[in-house]
C-alpha cells in the first residue's frame, strides 16, 4: 500500500498538530487535507495544507470531502471519540474508496483492564470503535491501523499528571516511586505516526505500540528534574489509599474522582499497574529510538519551558 494523500481530523489539536509537523518535513512527499468544521479556528502550520470545511453530521459532505484521499488520521481528544461518529467517518471513508483508517487511539492500550473500565465520557468509545474496524477490515472494506504510546511525557510532566509541579519544585510521589512506565513525547508519537503513513505495510489491521523513554519512573524523573532545576520538596502519597477513595468516589457516582484515582493507581500502584507495556513495543519499526528519562527531561524542560503551570486538580489527586 502506497500513501500519498491523507485527510487528517482534529488538525490543531496535540497529536494533529505533532502529526501534521512531521508529514511536512518532506513537502513533497504527502499531499495534507484538513477537515474542519465550518467555525473552527483552524490556520494551517503551512499554505501546502488545504482546508475543507465539512459537516461532520453529514455522510455525503464527508464522502466528498474524502474522495481521492488514501488515509484518514483521526486526532481528536480521547473522550471525543464516539461510535456514532466514527462509523460515520468509516462508512464515508469506504465510500470514498480510502485505504486506510488511522484510528485514535495514541494514549490508550485498550486492551488494558484498566482502560477497558473506565468511563466513556473521560476515554471514548475507543473499544466499541476497534471492535467495528476490525469487523469491517475482516470483510475487505478497508484496512485500519493505530498507535500507542501511553500518556504523552511531555504534557504529563509539565501539567502535573507526572506528580510534579516544575514552576514551584514540588513532587508528589506515588507508592515508592518505582513504578515503570511507559510514556512518549508528542513529538516522538508524531514522527512513529508518520512513519507508519510512510511504510503502512507491517501496520495494517493491527495497532503499533511504542515508548520514548526507557528507565521511566517517578524516581528517576524526581532525579532528572532536580540536575535540571534544582532541590525539590518531596510528599510521599499512599497510592493504596487513592486506589480505595477512588473505588468509593465510583460507587457514589462520582466519575471525575474515581477516574483520576484510577488512573493514578494504574500508573503508579506498582501492585495493579498496567503502565509498563515494554513486552510489546516495536520502536525499531518506526525508527523510534527511546531516550533515557534525563534526556527525556531536559528535551521536555527546553520545548516546553520550565514555569508551565499545572493544573492543580491533576496534580494534587487524593486530596479533594
Amino acid at each position: 500500500m502506497h500513501i500519498k494523500t491523507i485527510a487528517i481530523v482534529g488538525p490543531r489539536g496535540n497529536v494533529g498538530t505533532a502529526l501534521i509537523t512531521e508529514l511536512l518535513a518532506n513537502p513533497a512527499e504527502f499531499t495534507i487535507t484538513a477537515l474542519t468544521r465550518s467555525n473552527s479556528p483552524y490556520t494551517p502550520q503551512s499554505a501546502a495544507i488545504e482546508v475543507i470545511e465539512v459537516d461532520f453530521t453529514s455522510l455525503d459532505s464527508l464522502t466528498t470531502a474524502l474522495k481521492g484521499q488514501d488515509a484518514i488520521a483521526i486526532c481528536i481528544p480521547g473522550g471525543a471519540v464516539r461510535l456514532d461518529s466514527q462509523k460515520l467517518l468509516l462508512d464515508a471513508a469506504i465510500a470514498a474508496g480510502v485505504k486506510l483508517f488511522f484510528a485514535d487511539e495514541y494514549v490508550s492500550n485498550i486492551r488494558n483492564p484498566a482502560y477497558v473500565a473506565m468511563p466513556a465520557q473521560f476515554v471514548g468509545d475507543k473499544i466499541a470503535v476497534r471492535a467495528m474496524l476490525e469487523e469491517r477490515s475482516a470483510k475487505g472494506e478497508i484496512c485500519w491501523t493505530a498507535l500507542n504510546g501511553g500518556p504523552f511525557f511531555d504534557m504529563w510532566l509539565t501539567k502535573g499528571p507526572a506528580g510534579f509541579d516544575i514552576p514551584n519544585r514540588l513532587a508528589r510521589v506515588y507508592g515508592t516511586g518505582d513504578n515503570q512506565a511507559c510514556w512518549t513525547p508528542l513529538p516522538v508519537m508524531g514522527r512513529a505516526a508518520a512513519n507508519m503513513l510512510r511504510n503502512p505495510g507491517p501496520f495494517l489491521n493491527r495497532a503499533l505500540f511504542i515508548s520514548g523513554v526507557k528507565g521511566l519512573s517517578q524516581n528517576a524523573l524526581l532525579v532528572a528534574l532536580e540536575e535540571q532545576v534544582g532541590k525539590f520538596e518531596v510528599t510521599h502519597v499512599d497510592v493504596k489509599k487513592i486506589k480505595r477513595e477512588a473505588e468509593e468516589a465510583g460507587k457514589k457516582g462520582e466519575v471525575g474522582k474515581w477516574m483520576k484515582g484510577m488512573t493514578v493507581n494504574s500508573n503508579f500502584n506498582e501492585e495493579e499497574s498496567h503502565s509498563d507495556f515494554w513486552h510489546l513495543v516495536e520502536n525499531d519499526l518506526v525508527g523510534v529510538e527511546a531516550v533515557s528519562v534525563g534526556e527525556a527531561v531536559r528535551e521536555t524542560l527546553e520545548r516546553c519551558g520550565r514555569n508551565v503551570k499545572v493544573v492543580e486538580a491533576l496534580f494534587r489527586v487524593g486530596e479533594e
